[in-house]
């Protein structure tokens, strides 16, 4: 099972790495159509504050994960 902070993280960390593609400097060799689509993926990525946010919510919610993705009671 996935515990909420696993998930913040995993979001966070995705977010990270959709930034690190967009930077020439850290990711060389970078085709262009993988750096638009990590730009258009980012367009509608949600901001930090809106993460801790679903992670703050989730902890009042322990059958459910931080987006309350595929973890009903019955799972």
């Amino acid at each position: 099972m996935t515990l909420p902070h696993e998930e913040y993280n995993s979001l966070t960390n995705t977010r990270e790495f959709l930034y690190d593609l967009l930077d020439a400097s850290k990711t060389p060799n970078v085709p262009k159509a993988i750096r638009d689509r990590a730009r258009d993926v980012l367009k509608h990525y949600p901001f930090d504050t809106t993460i801790k946010k679903f992670y703050k919510d989730s902890m009042h919610h322990p059958d459910r994960g931080i987006l309350g993705w595929g973890k009903g009671k019955d799972e």
